[in-house]
This record gives C-alpha cells, sequence and structure tokens, in this order.
C-alpha cells in the first residue's frame, strides 16, 4: 500500500504530523491528527491546513491523491511504533468519504490485516472488516 510518500514531518509526541501536497493547485499544507480518545485509543483525522486548523471537509483535488493517501499510512505506520496496541477509529466526514475509505480498505485490506485487526461499524453495529461490506466507519487495532 506504500507507494511514494511525501516527507512528513511529526510532531516532538508524535500526535500530529505535517507535509506539503504538490500539484496543479500549487502546495497545499496538510496534517495528519491523532486526537486521544481515551487510554490507548484515538481518533485519526487528516485534511487541509486552513487558518492555522484542520479542515478535513475539503476535497483539494491536487492530483495526488495517492502519493496522500500514502503518506497518511506511513503516518500511521509510525504513530504505532511509537504507541503499541493502541485502536484507532476512523470516520468518513461526508458521503463521498466514506465511499473511498470503503474502496480503499477494500482494495488495500491483505496488507493492513498483517498489522492491524480491522472492524467495520455498519448502522451502529461493530464486526470483524468483511471486503465486500459497506461501512460507516472503521477501527483499526494495532497488532503488538
Amino acid at each position: 500500500m506504500l507507494g511514494e510518500t511525501y516527507d512528513i514531518k511529526p510532531s516532538p509526541d508524535k500526535l500530529f504530523y505535517l507535509f506539503t501536497s504538490e500539484g496543479p493547485k500549487g502546495k497545499i499544507n496538510k496534517i495528519v491528527l491523532f486526537q486521544r480518545i481515551r487510554a490507548n485509543r484515538y481518533n485519526l483525522a487528516f485534511g487541509d491546513i486552513k487558518s492555522g486548523r484542520l479542515d478535513d471537509e475539503t476535497v483539494s483535488d491536487n492530483l495526488d491523491f495517492v502519493k496522500v493517501l500514502s503518506t497518511v499510512a506511513a503516518c500511521v505506520y509510525d504513530f504505532v511504533k511509537t504507541n503499541r496496541g493502541i485502536a484507532l477509529e476512523i470516520e468518513p466526514v461526508d458521503e463521498r468519504r466514506k465511499m473511498l475509505y470503503n474502496a480503499v480498505f477494500k482494495r488495500h485490506y491483505l496488507f493492513i490485516r498483517e498489522r492491524f485487526k480491522i472492524f467495520g461499524i455498519a448502522k451502529g453495529k461493530t464486526g470483524p472488516y468483511a471486503p465486500g461490506k459497506m461501512y460507516d466507519r472503521f477501527e483499526l487495532h494495532h497488532i503488538i
């Protein structure tokens, strides 16, 4: 899954990572943010940096989606090296991203499951991830 990535700049505590997308719309600063929900559980959020804050609703369309997604994955793998045994929650902010995340998980399922137990949440019910099913949210449990 990890193809070409942008250079990442982690914060000292590795709770956020910065990188810059480059494409026809210019340079766009991005952030990957790990928000602690409770012990060993984090929400994964990412998006553009606008006015010094995370904007996870903007669609940049900088024609580098695969490289951006690979960079986000690189941030996740770096984060779990420091925070072993954690769980990550991933909740798309809109229907478009929900479809996209489902497609990404389906396509990269074999790679992701080498490092994480994957759970899908659909209609409020959590169960083991099945590549053919549509989910509202995802949970990744890092395998130590």
